[in-house]
């Protein structure tokens, strides 16, 4: 089954246009995109580097001087392409990017969170029979749409794609609503937001074990449960990391993303602590109703330390399936190997790039 509309992805179109290039951000998306500039010979091709207004300054990244867009639009006249190197949700700066889409040709290339295997036409083609029976298996048809034009985006980089996946953050309440009174085990629980969301759009959950490896959040997570227990909510914390089988692993002792460390990771981590790893079956719940997994690159790792869970309790399951390139296809072939008697489907909530974007096994 072919899946995309794109006849070229986003670093063959560039290789053919051969035009100026402008880099709108300085982060690590920055140096991920420049690497992959550099491998298909195109970094000749960068002609500048801008950032918004308060982040400017006085300050050169990887050779160029960081600018801002009005002085990149003079020092390059008109004929150049924005490649958008940063991830935002934030309705602010989502409109400042589409301000200058307006204005002229502007992408947001879609580059692994973690891992270095890189989404374009080679991959697609290569992996297209299992991306087309993903797509098959979906449920409803927003789903089906939603999936097909989120392949194109991470193929092409085109905003365009990327809106036509997006849906209401209020339409998630929906696909939940049939969980059963049982525990939420909350993977990647930040701060405690997503316990605090789900809280109050899943009225059956009796309690919740909140497993978040960063440990400044982690102390925000405390922070919140405490308040909750003394409202009575059964709450457990863990500051672990979720993987296939439980041991312990070094972290970035950073704030942030990338804590996860060392081979699960493409991030250059420096400053390293050790941390426990646990499994969703090693936590010793005997029903568990809803299980959200975001743990940075090793939700398939994850899903294998929940096997005997998912296989007892068939729990209502949100996954992330951004992080890494395979993560598309991958996640629901992983689960759909485990219970084949799931529905699943795709949700994305505004995000730049395609962050954000889950799928839903009920």
């Amino acid at each position: 089954m072919s899946i995309s509309k794109t006849q070229h992805d986003l670093w063959e179109y560039l290789a053919l246009e051969r035009r100026p290039i402008a880099l709108y951000g300085t982060g690590d998306g920055a140096d991920k995109i420049i690497a992959v500039l550099k491998s298909y010979g195109l970094a000749d091709l960068i002609a500048a580097v801008f950032a918004s207004d308060g982040f400017v300054r006085d300050r050169m990244f990887h050779g160029y001087k960081v600018m801002s867009y009005a002085d990149c639009c003079r020092t390059l006249a008109d004929d150049f392409i924005v490649l958008v190197c940063f991830g935002s949700s934030r309705p602010e700066v989502l409109e400042q990017v589409g301000k200058i889409a307006s204005m002229r040709e502007l992408y947001v290339p879609d580059v692994p969170v973690y891992g270095n295997i890189l989404f374009n036409r080679e991959y697609y083609e290569t992996n297209k029979e299992s991306i087309g029976n993903v797509c098959a298996r979906l449920e409803d048809d927003a789903s089906k749409s939603y999936f097909r034009n989120y392949i194109d985006y991470k193929l092409s980089g085109s905003l365009s794609y990327l809106a036509a996946c997006e849906s209401s953050p209020d339409g998630e309440a929906a696909l939940l609503s049939g969980i059963r009174n049982g525990c939420y085990v909350d993977l990647g629980a930040y701060y405690g937001d997503t316990v605090k969301r789900y809280r109050e759009i899943i009225p059956g959950l009796t309690s919740c074990v909140a497993i978040e490896p960063e440990r400044h959040s982690f102390a925000k997570l405390e922070a919140y449960a405490k308040d909750l227990s003394d409202e009575g909510f059964d709450i457990r914390c863990i500051n672990a990391l979720v993987g296939s089988r439980t041991g312990t692993e070094l972290v970035s002792s950073s704030r942030g993303r990338g804590t996860r460390a060392m081979s699960n990771s493409n991030v250059d981590i420096k400053n390293t602590r050790e941390i426990d790893v646990v499994t969703v079956d090693s936590l010793g719940i005997s029903d568990v109703s809803f299980i959200k997994f975001d743990v940075e690159g090793s939700e398939s790792e994850a899903i294998e330390g929940a096997r005997e869970t998912i296989l007892r309790s068939r729990p209502v399951m949100k996954i992330a399936c951004y992080h890494r390139s395979e993560d598309v296809f991958a996640i629901p072939e992983k689960v759909l190997g485990i219970r084949d008697d799931y529905k699943v489907f795709m949700r994305h909530t505004r995000c730049i790039p395609g962050w954000d974007t889950d799928f839903y096994f009920v």
